[in-house]
Protein backbone atom coordinates (compact mmCIF):
# COMPACT_ATOMS: atom_id res chain seq x y z
CA UNK A 1 0.00 0.00 0.00
CA UNK A 2 2.80 2.47 0.99
CA UNK A 3 4.61 2.11 -2.38
CA UNK A 4 1.32 2.50 -4.07
CA UNK A 5 0.95 5.67 -2.14
CA UNK A 6 4.53 6.45 -2.82
CA UNK A 7 3.94 6.01 -7.02
CA UNK A 8 0.76 8.44 -7.20
CA UNK A 9 1.24 11.68 -8.83
CA UNK A 10 -0.42 14.12 -6.44
CA UNK A 11 -0.79 16.86 -8.58
CA UNK A 12 -2.57 14.52 -11.27
CA UNK A 13 -4.73 13.00 -8.42
CA UNK A 14 -5.34 16.49 -7.39
CA UNK A 15 -6.33 17.11 -11.16
CA UNK A 16 -8.78 14.11 -11.53
CA UNK A 17 -10.45 15.17 -8.24
CA UNK A 18 -10.81 18.58 -9.61
CA UNK A 19 -12.59 17.46 -13.01
CA UNK A 20 -14.36 15.20 -10.42
CA UNK A 21 -16.12 17.81 -8.67
CA UNK A 22 -16.71 19.90 -11.64
CA UNK A 23 -18.83 16.74 -12.68
CA UNK A 24 -20.79 16.63 -9.45
CA UNK A 25 -21.33 20.37 -9.66
CA UNK A 26 -22.71 20.58 -12.96
CA UNK A 27 -25.66 18.48 -11.91
CA UNK A 28 -26.23 20.74 -9.29
CA UNK A 29 -25.40 24.16 -11.00
CA UNK A 30 -27.58 27.17 -10.44
CA UNK A 31 -28.22 29.52 -12.87
CA UNK A 32 -25.87 30.71 -15.48
CA UNK A 33 -23.92 33.89 -14.29
CA UNK A 34 -25.31 37.43 -16.57
CA UNK A 35 -21.29 37.44 -18.03
CA UNK A 36 -22.03 33.75 -19.42
CA UNK A 37 -24.97 35.37 -21.53
CA UNK A 38 -22.95 37.41 -23.67
CA UNK A 39 -20.21 34.74 -24.31
CA UNK A 40 -23.05 32.42 -25.19
CA UNK A 41 -24.83 34.74 -27.53
CA UNK A 42 -21.19 35.07 -28.80
CA UNK A 43 -20.40 32.14 -29.70
CA UNK A 44 -23.31 31.30 -31.24
CA UNK A 45 -22.92 34.37 -33.54
CA UNK A 46 -19.16 32.39 -34.31
CA UNK A 47 -21.11 29.33 -35.31
CA UNK A 48 -23.75 31.40 -37.30
CA UNK A 49 -22.30 34.13 -38.97
CA UNK A 50 -18.66 33.77 -38.89
CA UNK A 51 -15.46 35.67 -36.23
CA UNK A 52 -16.34 38.84 -37.78
CA UNK A 53 -19.85 39.48 -36.55
CA UNK A 54 -19.07 37.65 -33.18
CA UNK A 55 -16.32 40.35 -32.80
CA UNK A 56 -18.43 43.25 -33.55
CA UNK A 57 -20.89 41.09 -31.01
CA UNK A 58 -18.24 41.16 -28.00
CA UNK A 59 -14.35 42.33 -29.13
CA UNK A 60 -12.74 39.97 -26.27
CA UNK A 61 -13.49 36.85 -28.44
CA UNK A 62 -11.48 34.10 -27.56
CA UNK A 63 -13.10 32.43 -25.05
CA UNK A 64 -16.70 31.67 -26.89
CA UNK A 65 -15.03 31.17 -29.50
CA UNK A 66 -13.50 28.20 -27.48
CA UNK A 67 -16.70 27.56 -26.41
CA UNK A 68 -18.57 27.65 -29.59
CA UNK A 69 -15.74 25.50 -30.89
CA UNK A 70 -16.47 22.55 -28.23
CA UNK A 71 -20.30 23.34 -28.51
CA UNK A 72 -19.76 21.98 -32.11
CA UNK A 73 -18.27 18.46 -30.85
CA UNK A 74 -22.31 17.64 -30.19
CA UNK A 75 -22.08 19.67 -26.77
CA UNK A 76 -24.87 22.40 -25.80
CA UNK A 77 -23.02 25.68 -25.84
CA UNK A 78 -23.61 25.77 -22.32
CA UNK A 79 -22.52 22.45 -21.39
CA UNK A 80 -19.47 23.63 -23.37
CA UNK A 81 -18.58 26.19 -21.34
CA UNK A 82 -18.70 24.31 -18.25
CA UNK A 83 -16.62 21.61 -19.42
CA UNK A 84 -14.44 24.13 -20.73
CA UNK A 85 -14.31 25.79 -17.00
CA UNK A 86 -13.40 22.41 -15.53
CA UNK A 87 -10.12 21.72 -17.81
CA UNK A 88 -9.06 25.01 -16.66
CA UNK A 89 -9.84 24.38 -13.14
CA UNK A 90 -8.22 20.88 -13.28
CA UNK A 91 -5.07 22.98 -14.42
CA UNK A 92 -5.12 25.03 -11.60
CA UNK A 93 -4.79 22.65 -9.39
CA UNK A 94 -2.14 20.44 -11.08
CA UNK A 95 0.18 23.86 -11.61
CA UNK A 96 -0.81 24.67 -7.50
CA UNK A 97 0.38 21.78 -6.61
CA UNK A 98 3.52 21.76 -8.81
CA UNK A 99 4.73 24.62 -7.56
CA UNK A 100 4.54 24.05 -4.29
CA UNK A 101 6.79 20.79 -5.40
CA UNK A 102 9.13 22.96 -6.83
CA UNK A 103 10.13 23.98 -3.36
CA UNK A 104 10.12 20.76 -1.56
CA UNK A 105 8.07 17.21 -2.60
CA UNK A 106 7.28 16.38 0.42
CA UNK A 107 4.12 13.80 0.05
CA UNK A 108 2.51 14.97 3.29
CA UNK A 109 2.81 18.59 1.94
CA UNK A 110 2.13 18.31 -1.60
CA UNK A 111 -1.32 16.53 -0.04
CA UNK A 112 -1.63 19.70 1.95
CA UNK A 113 -1.35 21.84 -1.44
CA UNK A 114 -3.79 19.75 -3.37
CA UNK A 115 -6.12 19.79 -0.45
CA UNK A 116 -5.91 23.83 -0.33
CA UNK A 117 -6.71 24.52 -3.69
CA UNK A 118 -9.36 22.25 -3.59
CA UNK A 119 -11.28 23.51 -0.75
CA UNK A 120 -10.02 27.28 -1.26
CA UNK A 121 -13.74 29.09 -0.63
CA UNK A 122 -13.33 32.45 -3.42
CA UNK A 123 -11.19 30.43 -5.93
CA UNK A 124 -13.81 27.48 -6.18
CA UNK A 125 -17.24 29.57 -5.99
CA UNK A 126 -16.67 30.28 -9.61
CA UNK A 127 -16.86 26.40 -11.21
CA UNK A 128 -20.84 27.52 -11.37
CA UNK A 129 -20.00 30.58 -12.99
CA UNK A 130 -19.24 30.85 -17.34
CA UNK A 131 -16.12 33.28 -16.68
CA UNK A 132 -12.97 33.80 -19.08
CA UNK A 133 -11.19 34.50 -15.73
CA UNK A 134 -10.56 30.88 -15.35
CA UNK A 135 -8.67 30.31 -18.58
CA UNK A 136 -6.83 33.51 -17.08
CA UNK A 137 -5.77 32.42 -13.87
CA UNK A 138 -5.36 28.66 -15.00
CA UNK A 139 -2.64 29.46 -18.06
CA UNK A 140 -1.00 32.68 -15.51
CA UNK A 141 -0.63 29.98 -13.03
CA UNK A 142 0.79 27.42 -15.37
CA UNK A 143 3.27 29.79 -16.92
CA UNK A 144 4.31 30.94 -13.26
CA UNK A 145 5.35 26.81 -12.88
CA UNK A 146 7.54 26.86 -15.93
CA UNK A 147 9.08 30.19 -15.08
CA UNK A 148 10.07 29.27 -11.79
CA UNK A 149 12.01 25.92 -13.37
CA UNK A 150 13.43 27.61 -16.01
CA UNK A 151 14.84 31.08 -13.40
CA UNK A 152 16.56 27.82 -11.70
CA UNK A 153 17.78 25.48 -14.96
CA UNK A 154 17.36 28.25 -17.63
CA UNK A 155 16.54 25.50 -19.66
CA UNK A 156 14.82 26.93 -23.22
CA UNK A 157 11.90 24.37 -22.88
CA UNK A 158 10.82 26.00 -19.67
CA UNK A 159 11.18 29.51 -21.07
CA UNK A 160 8.75 28.74 -24.56
CA UNK A 161 5.94 27.46 -22.21
CA UNK A 162 5.89 30.23 -20.03
CA UNK A 163 5.90 32.48 -22.85
CA UNK A 164 3.39 30.14 -24.89
CA UNK A 165 1.22 29.65 -21.58
CA UNK A 166 1.11 33.62 -21.11
CA UNK A 167 0.52 33.84 -25.07
CA UNK A 168 -2.55 31.82 -24.57
CA UNK A 169 -3.47 33.76 -21.16
CA UNK A 170 -3.76 37.34 -23.10
CA UNK A 171 -6.79 35.70 -25.20
CA UNK A 172 -8.57 35.72 -21.74
CA UNK A 173 -7.34 38.95 -20.42
CA UNK A 174 -5.34 41.46 -21.78
CA UNK A 175 -3.32 41.84 -18.57
CA UNK A 176 -1.23 38.92 -19.03
CA UNK A 177 0.92 40.68 -21.59
CA UNK A 178 1.70 42.69 -18.42
CA UNK A 179 3.00 39.61 -16.75
CA UNK A 180 4.34 38.40 -19.74
CA UNK A 181 6.74 41.24 -19.63
CA UNK A 182 7.51 42.33 -16.50
CA UNK A 183 7.54 38.71 -14.58
CA UNK A 184 11.48 38.41 -16.75
CA UNK A 185 12.82 41.18 -14.37
CA UNK A 186 12.54 38.62 -11.15
CA UNK A 187 15.71 37.11 -12.96
CA UNK A 188 17.77 39.94 -12.69
CA UNK A 189 17.70 38.70 -8.61
CA UNK A 190 18.77 34.96 -9.22
CA UNK A 191 21.86 34.43 -7.05
CA UNK A 192 22.83 31.21 -8.89
CA UNK A 193 23.70 32.99 -11.73
CA UNK A 194 26.09 35.99 -13.04
CA UNK A 195 24.13 39.23 -12.73
CA UNK A 196 25.58 39.46 -16.08
CA UNK A 197 23.77 35.84 -17.33
CA UNK A 198 20.53 37.30 -15.29
CA UNK A 199 20.45 40.51 -17.68
CA UNK A 200 20.80 38.68 -20.71
CA UNK A 201 18.34 36.01 -19.66
CA UNK A 202 15.61 38.75 -18.63
CA UNK A 203 16.18 41.03 -22.04
CA UNK A 204 16.33 37.94 -23.84
CA UNK A 205 12.88 36.79 -22.92
CA UNK A 206 11.50 40.62 -22.94
CA UNK A 207 12.85 41.22 -26.61
CA UNK A 208 11.19 37.64 -27.52
CA UNK A 209 7.65 38.47 -26.33
CA UNK A 210 7.75 41.97 -27.77
CA UNK A 211 8.49 40.43 -30.92
CA UNK A 212 5.51 37.85 -31.01
CA UNK A 213 3.63 40.41 -29.92
CA UNK A 214 4.29 42.36 -33.40
CA UNK A 215 4.51 39.60 -35.41
CA UNK A 216 0.42 38.08 -33.96
CA UNK A 217 -0.78 41.96 -34.67
CA UNK A 218 1.18 41.85 -37.90
CA UNK A 219 -0.49 38.70 -38.85
CA UNK A 220 -3.81 39.44 -37.46
CA UNK A 221 -3.84 42.34 -39.30
CA UNK A 222 -3.29 40.73 -42.45
CA UNK A 223 -6.08 38.13 -41.87
CA UNK A 224 -8.52 41.17 -41.19
CA UNK A 225 -8.73 41.18 -37.87
CA UNK A 226 -7.34 44.56 -36.38
CA UNK A 227 -6.24 43.34 -32.94
CA UNK A 228 -5.18 47.31 -32.19
CA UNK A 229 -8.53 48.46 -32.98
CA UNK A 230 -9.93 45.92 -30.45
CA UNK A 231 -7.69 47.08 -27.76
CA UNK A 232 -8.76 50.69 -28.52
CA UNK A 233 -12.05 49.33 -27.95
CA UNK A 234 -11.53 48.07 -24.65
CA UNK A 235 -10.00 51.27 -23.31
CA UNK A 236 -12.30 53.26 -24.95
CA UNK A 237 -14.54 51.73 -22.16
CA UNK A 238 -12.67 53.70 -19.61
CA UNK A 239 -12.20 56.70 -21.50
CA UNK A 240 -15.03 58.69 -19.33
CA UNK A 241 -13.75 57.49 -15.63
CA UNK A 242 -10.09 58.87 -16.89
CA UNK A 243 -11.89 62.12 -17.76
CA UNK A 244 -13.60 61.96 -14.00
CA UNK A 245 -10.25 61.59 -12.69
CA UNK A 246 -7.61 63.66 -14.95
CA UNK A 247 -10.15 66.53 -15.26
CA UNK A 248 -13.42 66.26 -13.36
CA UNK A 249 -15.81 68.57 -13.78
CA UNK A 250 -16.70 71.10 -11.08
CA UNK A 251 -20.23 70.26 -10.70
CA UNK A 252 -19.55 66.78 -10.32
CA UNK A 253 -16.48 67.68 -7.50
CA UNK A 254 -18.91 70.11 -5.57
CA UNK A 255 -21.42 67.38 -5.46
CA UNK A 256 -18.70 64.82 -4.19
CA UNK A 257 -17.72 67.16 -1.44
CA UNK A 258 -21.41 68.04 -0.46
CA UNK A 259 -22.11 64.25 -0.25
CA UNK A 260 -19.38 63.24 2.24
CA UNK A 261 -18.72 66.36 4.16
CA UNK A 262 -22.22 67.62 3.86
CA UNK A 263 -23.44 70.95 2.49
CA UNK A 264 -22.37 73.31 5.14
CA UNK A 265 -18.90 71.78 5.80
CA UNK A 266 -17.79 71.17 2.27
CA UNK A 267 -17.36 75.34 2.02
CA UNK A 268 -14.42 74.41 4.43
CA UNK A 269 -13.68 70.78 3.49
CA UNK A 270 -14.25 70.07 -0.41
CA UNK A 271 -10.84 70.77 -1.34
CA UNK A 272 -9.71 67.59 0.14
CA UNK A 273 -12.16 65.61 -1.38
CA UNK A 274 -9.83 63.67 -3.23
CA UNK A 275 -7.78 62.85 -0.41
CA UNK A 276 -10.59 61.58 1.52
CA UNK A 277 -11.45 59.26 -1.74
CA UNK A 278 -8.21 57.79 -2.01
CA UNK A 279 -8.13 57.23 1.57
CA UNK A 280 -11.58 55.23 1.18
CA UNK A 281 -9.92 53.50 -2.13
CA UNK A 282 -7.13 51.91 0.03
CA UNK A 283 -10.07 50.22 2.22
CA UNK A 284 -11.76 49.16 -0.68
CA UNK A 285 -8.47 47.92 -2.19
CA UNK A 286 -7.78 46.14 1.37
CA UNK A 287 -11.38 44.50 1.89
CA UNK A 288 -11.16 43.16 -1.61
CA UNK A 289 -7.59 41.61 -0.92
CA UNK A 290 -8.91 39.86 2.32
CA UNK A 291 -12.02 38.82 0.91
CA UNK A 292 -10.10 37.21 -2.19
CA UNK A 293 -7.88 35.25 -0.14
CA UNK A 294 -10.77 34.37 2.21
CA UNK A 295 -10.80 34.50 6.15
CA UNK A 296 -10.62 30.61 7.25
CA UNK A 297 -7.05 31.57 5.02
CA UNK A 298 -6.57 34.96 5.63
CA UNK A 299 -6.67 34.26 9.93
CA UNK A 300 -4.92 31.00 9.81
CA UNK A 301 -1.86 32.90 7.90
CA UNK A 302 -1.46 35.78 10.38
CA UNK A 303 -2.25 33.31 13.35
CA UNK A 304 0.45 31.39 11.99
CA UNK A 305 2.97 34.13 11.46
CA UNK A 306 2.76 35.86 14.87
CA UNK A 307 3.07 32.11 16.23
CA UNK A 308 6.16 31.63 14.10
CA UNK A 309 5.35 28.74 12.93
CA UNK A 310 6.93 29.45 9.84
CA UNK A 311 10.29 31.54 10.25
CA UNK A 312 12.17 29.67 7.10
CA UNK A 313 10.01 27.61 5.43
CA UNK A 314 7.40 28.04 2.63
CA UNK A 315 7.47 30.00 -0.45
CA UNK A 316 10.40 32.88 -0.94
CA UNK A 317 11.25 33.17 -4.48
CA UNK A 318 11.46 36.04 -6.67
CA UNK A 319 8.55 35.00 -9.57
CA UNK A 320 6.16 34.68 -6.60
CA UNK A 321 6.80 38.10 -5.61
CA UNK A 322 6.82 39.28 -9.00
CA UNK A 323 3.08 38.02 -9.76
CA UNK A 324 1.82 39.25 -6.33
CA UNK A 325 3.07 42.79 -7.10
CA UNK A 326 2.13 42.91 -10.49
CA UNK A 327 -1.45 42.20 -9.68
CA UNK A 328 -1.20 44.57 -6.76
CA UNK A 329 0.02 47.23 -9.39
CA UNK A 330 -2.53 46.52 -11.90
CA UNK A 331 -5.36 46.41 -9.03
CA UNK A 332 -4.03 49.65 -7.97
CA UNK A 333 -4.91 51.21 -11.59
CA UNK A 334 -7.95 49.57 -12.35
CA UNK A 335 -9.45 50.71 -8.71
CA UNK A 336 -8.33 54.65 -8.78
CA UNK A 337 -9.53 54.99 -12.51
CA UNK A 338 -12.96 52.85 -12.11
CA UNK A 339 -13.38 53.35 -8.11
CA UNK A 340 -14.60 50.26 -7.93
CA UNK A 341 -12.84 46.07 -7.26
CA UNK A 342 -14.48 43.06 -7.17
CA UNK A 343 -12.38 39.87 -5.88
CA UNK A 344 -12.51 38.22 -8.85
CA UNK A 345 -9.57 40.69 -10.33
CA UNK A 346 -7.41 39.93 -7.32
CA UNK A 347 -7.18 35.93 -7.64
CA UNK A 348 -3.65 35.57 -8.57
CA UNK A 349 -2.61 37.63 -5.91
CA UNK A 350 -4.70 35.27 -3.60
CA UNK A 351 -3.18 32.35 -5.18
CA UNK A 352 0.05 33.76 -4.37
CA UNK A 353 -0.42 34.11 -0.29
CA UNK A 354 -2.09 30.90 -0.50
CA UNK A 355 0.75 28.63 -1.29
CA UNK A 356 2.02 29.45 1.84
CA UNK A 357 -0.73 27.62 3.84
CA UNK A 358 0.34 23.92 3.08
CA UNK A 359 3.84 25.21 4.26
CA UNK A 360 2.05 26.71 7.55
CA UNK A 361 0.04 23.28 8.37
CA UNK A 362 2.76 20.95 7.70
CA UNK A 363 5.19 23.21 10.22
CA UNK A 364 1.92 23.21 12.78
CA UNK A 365 1.65 19.52 12.32
CA UNK A 366 5.09 19.02 12.49
CA UNK A 367 5.95 20.99 15.77
CA UNK A 368 3.07 19.57 17.78
CA UNK A 369 3.91 15.73 16.90
CA UNK A 370 4.40 13.86 19.98
CA UNK A 371 2.71 16.87 22.13
CA UNK A 372 -0.39 16.81 24.14
CA UNK A 373 -2.09 19.26 21.62
CA UNK A 374 -0.84 16.75 18.60
CA UNK A 375 -4.94 14.89 18.57
CA UNK A 376 -6.37 18.62 19.28
CA UNK A 377 -4.82 20.33 16.28
CA UNK A 378 -5.08 17.27 13.74
CA UNK A 379 -9.31 17.43 14.66
CA UNK A 380 -8.59 21.02 14.52
CA UNK A 381 -7.52 21.26 11.00
CA UNK A 382 -9.78 17.97 9.68
CA UNK A 383 -12.67 20.47 10.95
CA UNK A 384 -10.94 23.69 8.96
CA UNK A 385 -10.49 22.16 5.89
CA UNK A 386 -14.29 20.96 5.96
CA UNK A 387 -15.72 24.48 6.67
CA UNK A 388 -13.50 25.32 3.85
CA UNK A 389 -14.78 22.95 1.68
CA UNK A 390 -18.79 23.90 2.72
CA UNK A 391 -17.61 27.31 2.20
CA UNK A 392 -16.44 26.52 -1.52
CA UNK A 393 -19.21 24.16 -2.40
CA UNK A 394 -22.27 24.65 -0.64
CA UNK A 395 -24.94 27.44 -1.88
CA UNK A 396 -27.38 28.00 1.43
CA UNK A 397 -28.70 31.07 -0.66
CA UNK A 398 -32.65 30.59 -2.10
CA UNK A 399 -33.26 28.36 -5.17
CA UNK A 400 -34.21 30.03 -8.08
CA UNK A 401 -36.20 27.44 -9.87
CA UNK A 402 -38.79 30.14 -10.17
CA UNK A 403 -36.96 31.59 -12.94
CA UNK A 404 -37.16 27.86 -14.60
CA UNK A 405 -40.74 27.80 -14.02
CA UNK A 406 -41.22 31.28 -15.63
CA UNK A 407 -39.02 30.20 -18.59
CA UNK A 408 -41.16 27.31 -19.38
CA UNK A 409 -43.89 29.37 -19.10
CA UNK A 410 -43.13 31.59 -21.44
CA UNK A 411 -41.83 29.34 -24.25
CA UNK A 412 -45.20 27.55 -24.49
CA UNK A 413 -47.72 30.32 -23.92
CA UNK A 414 -48.86 31.98 -27.34
CA UNK A 415 -47.50 35.52 -27.98
CA UNK A 416 -46.85 37.64 -30.64
CA UNK A 417 -43.25 38.39 -29.10
CA UNK A 418 -41.75 38.01 -25.28
CA UNK A 419 -40.49 41.27 -23.52
CA UNK A 420 -38.64 40.82 -20.55
CA UNK A 421 -35.73 42.13 -18.21
CA UNK A 422 -34.07 38.51 -17.39
CA UNK A 423 -31.19 37.19 -19.49
CA UNK A 424 -32.33 33.70 -17.66
CA UNK A 425 -36.00 34.02 -19.01
CA UNK A 426 -35.06 35.06 -22.44
CA UNK A 427 -32.32 32.42 -22.80
CA UNK A 428 -33.59 29.30 -21.31
CA UNK A 429 -37.32 30.56 -23.01
CA UNK A 430 -35.62 30.56 -26.43
CA UNK A 431 -37.95 33.43 -27.01
CA UNK A 432 -35.58 36.81 -27.75
CA UNK A 433 -33.09 36.13 -29.89
CA UNK A 434 -30.42 39.14 -28.16
CA UNK A 435 -30.71 37.53 -24.56
CA UNK A 436 -27.50 38.97 -24.25
CA UNK A 437 -28.83 42.46 -24.73
CA UNK A 438 -31.58 41.98 -22.39
CA UNK A 439 -32.10 45.21 -19.90
CA UNK A 440 -32.60 44.55 -16.04
CA UNK A 441 -33.98 47.72 -15.60
CA UNK A 442 -37.23 47.92 -17.83
CA UNK A 443 -38.16 51.44 -18.94
CA UNK A 444 -42.04 51.93 -19.57
CA UNK A 445 -41.33 53.31 -22.60
CA UNK A 446 -40.94 49.30 -23.29
CA UNK A 447 -43.95 48.34 -22.03
CA UNK A 448 -45.85 51.28 -23.74
CA UNK A 449 -44.23 50.53 -26.81
CA UNK A 450 -45.13 46.64 -27.18
CA UNK A 451 -47.78 45.18 -29.19
CA UNK A 452 -50.87 44.20 -27.66
CA UNK A 453 -50.85 40.49 -27.18
CA UNK A 454 -47.26 40.46 -26.57
CA UNK A 455 -45.37 39.00 -23.63
CA UNK A 456 -44.40 40.67 -20.75
CA UNK A 457 -42.30 39.08 -18.25
CA UNK A 458 -40.69 40.61 -15.36
CA UNK A 459 -38.17 39.87 -12.70
CA UNK A 460 -40.16 42.15 -9.91
CA UNK A 461 -37.23 43.52 -7.43
CA UNK A 462 -37.79 46.47 -5.83
CA UNK A 463 -37.48 49.06 -9.37
CA UNK A 464 -40.06 47.23 -11.33
CA UNK A 465 -42.53 46.19 -8.53
CA UNK A 466 -42.60 50.33 -8.79
CA UNK A 467 -42.91 50.17 -11.91
CA UNK A 468 -45.76 47.69 -12.25
CA UNK A 469 -47.20 49.61 -9.94
CA UNK A 470 -47.56 52.85 -11.39
CA UNK A 471 -50.99 53.55 -12.95
CA UNK A 472 -49.89 55.47 -15.55
CA UNK A 473 -47.96 51.63 -16.68
CA UNK A 474 -50.52 49.11 -14.98
CA UNK A 475 -53.03 49.83 -17.10
CA UNK A 476 -50.79 48.36 -19.97
CA UNK A 477 -50.92 45.13 -18.04
CA UNK A 478 -52.72 42.29 -17.80
CA UNK A 479 -50.79 39.51 -15.42
CA UNK A 480 -51.29 35.74 -16.67
CA UNK A 481 -48.96 34.29 -14.28
CA UNK A 482 -46.80 35.02 -11.70
CA UNK A 483 -43.74 32.96 -9.81
CA UNK A 484 -42.98 31.03 -7.44
CA UNK A 485 -46.44 29.89 -6.88
CA UNK A 486 -46.79 30.34 -3.24
CA UNK A 487 -45.44 33.16 -1.51
CA UNK A 488 -44.60 36.77 -2.95
CA UNK A 489 -44.24 36.70 -6.98
CA UNK A 490 -40.46 37.13 -7.93
CA UNK A 491 -41.72 36.99 -11.93
CA UNK A 492 -44.49 38.46 -12.91
CA UNK A 493 -45.99 37.36 -16.54
CA UNK A 494 -48.04 40.13 -18.10
CA UNK A 495 -49.67 40.39 -21.39
CA UNK A 496 -49.71 43.42 -22.98
CA UNK A 497 -53.33 45.10 -23.31
CA UNK A 498 -54.92 48.41 -24.60
CA UNK A 499 -55.89 50.49 -22.02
Amino acid sequence: MNNKWQQIDIGLAAAAASLLLSFVFFFFKGMPNDDAYTYLRTAEIFLDQGLSAAIANYSWVSYPVLIALLGSAGFSLLTAAYVLNALFYALIVYSFVNIVRFFDDSRLLLGLAALTVLVFPELNEYREMVVRDVGFWSLSLFGLWQFLQYDKSRERKHRLLFFFAMGLAALFRVEAVVYLLLTPLALLSNHLYSPAENRKAALSLTAMSIEAGIAVVLVLLLLGINVVGLLLDRLAVYQLFLVDVFNPAPSLLAARANAIFGEFAANFSGEYVYGVIGLGLLFVLAMTLFYAIGGPYFWLLVWGYLKRYLPNAGVRAAPITAYLLINLGLLLIFLYVTRFLTARYAILFALMIVLQVPFLVRAILEKIKGTEWQNTLQVFFILFFTYCAIDAYITFGRSKDWLMDAADYVSTTDAGSVITNNQSIAYFSGTVEDYDKVVRVMPAEAIRNAQPGDLIAIELFYDMRVLVENPAVALYLEQVAAFPAEGEAQVGIYRRVNP
